[in-house]
């Protein structure tokens, strides 16, 4: 560039257990020894920094390659065209591609990667409209490795505990593959140039994609009957359901919370060391997520996902608030440092109740509305913190972000213990929601 009982349905469904898969929770303490001790556990873990170095190096190549030869304006157009491209459709592409073969996977790694390809040697095109115009059809073609591979560790873990403790695990190392992208494209441009970064970007979805579609050839599929198969195809966006929203909601105010911090670390910096030192800001940021991720997974919680996200979130609005009240002193870097510190925990919570409360053959689908709304989020977040910024100041919008974040606890908070006709309604709701889990 992360809890009180929760009622059970009155008829809860069997969740299809994978072979192999015995459902254990409790019996031993959390531990990434035993997570990457599960079987196909180190293939996931690693396929997923494969299949995340294009999300880092593209986005990255096309700014720096837009910038080199038609200046920051169109440099910011092509960016967001991109982002935009990859984060709207991307539930979309996700439930498309887990009702179907892995060849589908294949497909869509295939024709997103000649389409950057493409975008990369005409980069430098006279006229920038095609380029910008081909990048987008790639990104909105980016398969939805991720999303698959997140989907994966349920169908593997056998137990509660090393299912948080491997996505805690996969999260942080999804924060220091994001902090290792910029460099890798930084060392490739000097080499090339920032083409050769957008080339090597796109051709590393290749590898990427056949090691997800080989992976997903082996693990047990998910059963369900007939029924359900035929109704899936016509069920609606998961986002439209009071879990779904729930789910994805506090991920969306992180995302916004780290684009208003895009904007209030640099004019910060400015006061304080030059804008120079704003890169210790964000490394401080990361650094935040890998530490509570870490610190997370390897904690055995008594408290429900749902009470469990309802701190999360409040963290994180304690965290705006500190920023807040030191966002005009040197110590800023200690602030966002506590920003970061709840964000691999909302990240993994989030993941662990899609597992607990979204039908498994939709995982792909919800996993994806988490990137997609943390990155919405996110651009939201700087587009709108920047105009705000501009009118009052760092404070006022690190406050608005505090503000959001309760705004994500309180959704949260119904998320722990609806009420009978809520969890009535959400059962007659066709969005594939499994409601029979507890919270």
């Amino acid at each position: 560039m992360r809890m009180g009982r929760r009622p059970a349905h009155p008829c809860p469904r069997p969740r299809p257990v994978p072979e192999g898969r015995h459902i254990v929770s409790g019996t031993h303490s959390p531990s990434y020894r035993t997570a990457l001790a599960v079987p196909k556990a180190k293939t996931v873990l690693t396929l997923g920094v494969f299949s995340r170095l294009p999300a880092g190096l593209v986005p990255f190549a096309v700014i720096m390659a837009f910038t080199k030869h038609h200046g920051v304006g169109v440099a910011g157009l092509a960016s967001g065209a991109l982002m935009l491209a990859i984060a709207l459709p991307g539930p979309a592409r996700a439930r498309w591609c887990s009702h179907r073969p892995p060849a589908a996977l294949l497909l869509m790694t295939a024709a997103s990667t000649v389409l950057l390809l493409a975008a990369a040697a005409t980069a430098k095109a006279e006229h920038w409209q095609m380029p910008v115009l081909v990048t987008a059809a790639g990104g909105a073609l980016f398969p939805p490795l991720t999303p698959t591979l997140r989907a994966i560790w349920s169908r593997i873990m056998p137990d509660k505990e090393r299912l948080q403790s491997i996505h805690s695990l996969d999260s942080t190392v999804e924060e220091l593959t994001f902090v290792a992208t910029p460099l890798l494209g930084s060392a490739l441009m000097v080499l090339s140039g920032p083409e050769l970064s957008m080339m090597v970007g796109a051709l590393l979805l290749g590898p990427a994609g056949l090691g997800v579609a080989a992976v997903l050839r082996t693990v047990p599929p998910v059963d369900q009957p007939k029924t359900a198969q035929k109704a899936s195809r016509s069920q609606r966006s998961i986002i439209r359901s009071h879990t779904g929203r729930g789910i994805v909601f506090p991920v969306v105010a992180l995302g916004l919370c780290a684009g208003g911090l895009n904007v209030i670390i640099p004019a910060v910096a400015t006061d304080f060391g030059g804008l120079v030192s704003s890169g210790y800001s964000f490394a401080a940021f990361s650094l935040g997520g890998v530490v509570g991720g870490l610190a997370y997974g390897r904690k055995k919680w008594a408290a429900s996902l749902g009470k469990r996200y309802t701190v999360a979130s409040a963290a994180l609005a304690t965290g705006a608030l500190i920023l807040a009240a030191l966002s005009h002193s040197p110590l800023t870097m200690l602030a966002t440092f506590c920003v970061g510190l709840p964000m691999t925990p909302i990240f993994v919570i989030a993941y662990l109740l899609v597992d607990e409360r979204i039908d498994p053959s939709r995982h792909p689908e919800a996993n994806a509305w988490l990137g997609s709304g943390y990155n919405l989020g996110s651009a939201s977040g700087a587009a709108l913190g920047g105009q705000m910024l501009a009118l009052t100041g760092a404070r006022p919008v690190a406050a608005a972000l505090a503000a959001v974040a309760l705004g994500a606890a309180a959704v949260t908070h119904r998320l722990r213990a609806p009420s009978a006709p809520t969890a009535a309604r959400d059962a007659r709701e066709p969005a594939g929601l499994d409601e029979a889990a507890s919270g």
